[in-house]
């Protein structure tokens, strides 16, 4: 803070018989001529004003860039496995008869029949395939790329990034 002072003189003009008289007490810049006189000496202050603004502190640039990586997951997959069992069977077969196909639960019975040299011909099963069909799992690795996002952060002027866990960073 700063002070003004004031110069002040007396308004009354000296005449001779008081120039004598007359003494000069510098008060700072306050002249007083005469002992009787009242100099009046005002004295300033000045006060701060404060306001306060939004300015730009910086700018924040975010960039995504892309990482690729090759991870490797195992993967179980289903496939399917023939059994095929030969079950004597050996059954003459009548006149005009086809043996069929036929499932028995998770097992296809596939006849098979063949000509037997006879006085007559007739068809006669021989054997039977039964087939049998069971569900199994292997494990196979499957390999490709994979791609993850990640962030860079750039900052300006005062302007401050907080990071989390993730591995974004923070350039100045």
């Amino acid at each position: 803070m700063k002070s003004k002072k004031q110069n002040t003189k007396s308004k009354a003009a000296p005449d001779a018989s008081s120039a004598s008289d007359m003494t000069t007490l510098p008060v700072g810049e306050v002249v007083i001529e005469r002992p009787d006189d009242v100099a009046v000496v005002q004295l300033h202050e000045e006060e701060l004003g404060v306001r306060k603004q939004w300015t730009e502190a910086g700018e924040v640039l975010i960039r995504k860039r892309v990482e690729r990586r090759t991870d490797t997951i195992p993967v179980e997959l289903g496939y399917e496995e023939v059994s095929v069992e030969r079950v004597p069977a050996n059954r003459i077969l009548a006149e005009g008869e086809r043996p069929e196909p036929r499932q028995e639960g998770d097992t296809l019975i596939v006849p098979v029949v063949e000509e037997e040299i006879v006085v007559t011909k007739r068809l006669v099963v021989r054997e039977e395939l039964h087939v049998t069909k069971k569900r199994l799992t292997r494990q196979r690795d499957v390999k490709d790329e994979v791609r993850s996002e990640h962030l860079d952060i750039e900052t300006t002027g005062n302007l401050e990034a907080v990071q989390d866990s993730t591995s974004a960073t923070r350039k100045a």
